[in-house]
This record gives C-alpha cells, structure tokens and sequence, in this order.
C-alpha cells in the first residue's frame, strides 16, 4: 500500500473511529450502526483502502468515493458532524473515482441554464436518436 493510498485509509478511519466514539457517548447507538458506512451496500464486502478516495473535507463534513473490488458498484459517501450527532448518506454511483471527482469540483448548473435546457425540449419534435 502506498503512502497515499495509507494516509486516506487512516483518515476514513479515523473518521469513523470518531464518529463511534461520539455516539456511543452522547447518542448511546451501537458500533454496528456504522458498519453500513464500510461495507459495500451491494455486496457487503468491505471496501480495501486503495478503493477508498476523500474527495472533499472540511471541519464538519467529509465526502467519500468508495469502490467495491468485489462486485465493481461505487458510491458516494457524505459524512458530516451536526449539532444533534453524526449523519451519514450513501449513494450508489456509476462514476469512477477521477470522475467523481472532477464532477464534484465542476462548474455548477445554473438556473437559466435548467430553463433554457426545458424550452429547447418542449419546443423539440422528434425522438431522443437525435441526440445520441
């Protein structure tokens, strides 16, 4: 394992070491109750390290792209630190981690261009082979 692939297993860890800590202490839930956050939500393997990509952190919030070596399903994992204890969201995905990763960081749609993107398809007349 390398240094980079190390640091990131650590500190997913860390996090979840943590997170259990917090709530065991003030939410009194069970260890078992993260156990959902490492495990692929496809095939209940645990994800290896090297599979593991911290896309973003911040002081309160981390967001992760977990890769099952297994049976291949990806997902992104939002983790964040709120007032009432530790949330946690899964969702598969069908991106790959250096796709994930641009997505997360790319340019944001904006409003004008939802709007613009439902007129051109209301006003569109024909089948969707146009645009492939």
């Amino acid at each position: 394992m390398g240094t980079q692939e190390e640091s990131i297993f650590f500190v997913f860890y860390e996090y979840i070491a943590s997170f259990v800590a917090i709530n065991i202490r003030f939410m009194k839930m069970p260890i078992e109750n993260l156990q959902s956050i490492i495990r692929c939500p496809v095939c209940n393997k645990k994800y290896r390290p090297a599979k593991m990509l911290m896309i973003d952190e911040d002081e309160k919030r981390t967001t992760f792209h977990l890769a099952c070596t297994d049976c291949g399903a990806s997902s992104m994992v939002f983790v964040s630190m709120g007032q009432f204890g530790v949330v946690s969201l899964g969702i598969l995905t069908d991106l790959q981690q250096n796709e994930a990763k641009k997505v997360f960081f790319d340019t944001v749609v904006s409003s004008d261009q939802v709007l613009e993107a439902h007129q051109f398809l209301k006003q569109h007349r024909g089948g969707v082979e146009a645009f492939l």
